[in-house]
C-alpha cells in the first residue's frame, strides 16, 4: 500500500467514529462544484465514500460558480459548493445560490465568525494573511494599523491592493475602523511603498529576500508553497529566508482569507450534501483537506501540515466574515480613490 493510500485508510479509521451516529444512506451520490482542481478534493472525497457509502462527483468549475448556477437554474445538479476566497464564498450567499443548514456538528466545529449569517456556508480551511520580513529583521509582531507609519517609508511591498486577497484585508480594515480612518490608512502604505505594486505574493516574498523591501504583505499559503519546493529550488531558498510576522488588528486578531463550503439552493440530496460537510470537520479529515494546499485548518483541535506549523499559530480576527464581504465594494472604491496602483 503506497503512502498516499494509507493516509486515507488511517482517515477513513478516524472519521468512521465521528460519522457513526449519522445514519448515512447507501448507494447515493452527491456532487460536488468545486474552484479547487478536482485532484486535490479527491483524496478526502473517497475517504467519504469509503466511511459513509455516499460517492462524490467532483466537477472542477473554473470560472464563476454564481454564473453556472444561475444558468442551472432549479435544474442544477450540484448539492455541495467548494469555492476558494471570502470574495466568492459570501457572494454565493448574497445571491441566493445557497440554502441554510441546520448541524450542532458544524456550529460546534467552526467558529461563528467563520460561518455565514443564517448558516448559509462555513470555511474549511484559513489563509491568513500577515506581514512578512527576512528572518534575521527584529520584528517579531506587528498590527495592520502600524503598517501605515512613517518608519515603514519606502520599505514595505505589495501586490496590487486590488487583488481579492487585499481587498478582504481593506475591506476587514473598514469595518473595523470606518471610512476616514480607511482612507488615511491606505495614504500612509502608499506613501510607504518601496515601489509600484506589481506580481504575486510571491513576488513580495522573493522583493523580501533579495532586499528590495524590508517587509511585505502576503498569504501564509504562499510562503509556504514555495518553502515546500513546488516552484523549484530558487522560490524555496527566498522563500526560506523570509518569516511569517503574527499580525493582527488592535484590540483583535489575524485577518484570515478562506476555502468555504455551503450547500446549494437547489441541491437535490440535502442530507448527503449535510453529511459531506459535517464529515469535512471532523480532525483527520481537516487535516488532510488543509494540507493539500498548506492552509490551517478551521477546526482548532486538527492538526497542521508541518510547513504550516512551522510558520507559527494566528487567531483568526473575530470580526464576522460576512460584515467584510459586505465592506468589500466599499472597500474597492477607497482604493481607486487612493489611487493605489497608479
Amino acid at each position: 500500500m503506497g503512502p498516499a493510500r494509507k493516509a486515507i485508510a488511517v482517515l477513513i479509521a478516524l472519521a468512521s467514529a465521528c460519522l457513526a451516529a449519522t445514519g448515512a444512506s447507501r448507494a447515493e451520490e452527491i456532487t460536488l462544484y468545486s474552484n479547487r482542481e478536482a485532484a486535490q478534493v479527491a483524496p478526502v472525497a473517497a475517504a467519504f465514500t469509503e466511511t459513509s457509502g455516499i460517492n462524490v462527483k467532483i466537477v472542477f468549475v473554473e470560472d464563476s460558480l454564481v454564473k453556472r448556477l444561475a444558468s442551472e437554474g432549479e435544474a442544477s445538479p450540484a448539492d455541495v459548493l467548494l469555492t476558494i476566497g471570502l470574495d466568492k464564498t459570501t457572494k454565493l450567499a448574497a445571491g441566493g445560490r445557497t440554502q441554510a443548514f441546520t448541524s450542532p456538528r458544524l456550529e460546534q466545529a467552526v467558529p461563528a465568525n467563520l460561518r455565514g449569517g443564517s448558516s448559509q456556508w462555513i470555511a474549511l480551511a484559513l489563509r491568513p494573511r500577515v506581514v512578512m520580513a527576512r528572518n534575521d529583521s527584529a520584528i517579531t509582531a506587528i498590527d495592520y494599523e502600524d503598517l501605515a507609519g512613517s518608519q515603514w517609508r519606502g520599505k514595505l511591498c505589495m501586490r496590487s491592493l486590488l487583488h481579492q486577497n487585499n481587498v478582504a484585508l481593506v475591506a476587514a480594515y473598514l469595518a473595523h475602523h470606518g471610512e476616514a480612518a480607511t482612507e488615511a490608512w491606505l495614504a500612509g502604505l502608499k506613501a510607504n511603498l518601496a515601489h509600484k505594486p506589481d506580481g504575486k505574493d510571491n513576488d513580495v516574498i522573493r522583493g523580501i529576500a533579495q532586499g528590495t523591501c524590508e517587509i511585505g504583505i502576503g498569504n501564509t499559503v504562499a510562503l509556504a508553497q514555495l518553502r515546500d519546493g513546488r516552484e523549484g529550488t530558487d522560490w524555496r531558498n527566498w522563500a526560506m529566508a523570509v518569516k511569517a510576522v503574527p499580525t493582527a488588528f488592535k484590540c483583535s486578531g489575524t485577518h484570515v482569507n478562506l476555502t468555504g463550503a455551503a450547500i446549494a439552493k437547489y441541491a437535490p440530496h440535502m442530507a448527503g450534501a449535510q453529511k459531506f460537510l459535517e464529515f469535512l470537520v471532523t480532525p483527520p479529515a481537516q487535516r488532510m483537506f488543509a494540507a493539500a494546499e498548506l492552509e490551517y485548518p478551521v477546526l482548532a483541535t486538527a492538526e497542521r501540515a508541518p510547513i504550516a506549523a512551522e510558520m507559527g499559530a494566528f487567531t483568526a480576527d473575530a470580526l464576522p466574515i460576512d460584515e467584510i464581504g459586505r465592506t468589500q465594494q466599499a472597500a474597492i472604491a477607497l482604493i481607486r480613490k487612493a489611487g493605489f496602483d497608479d
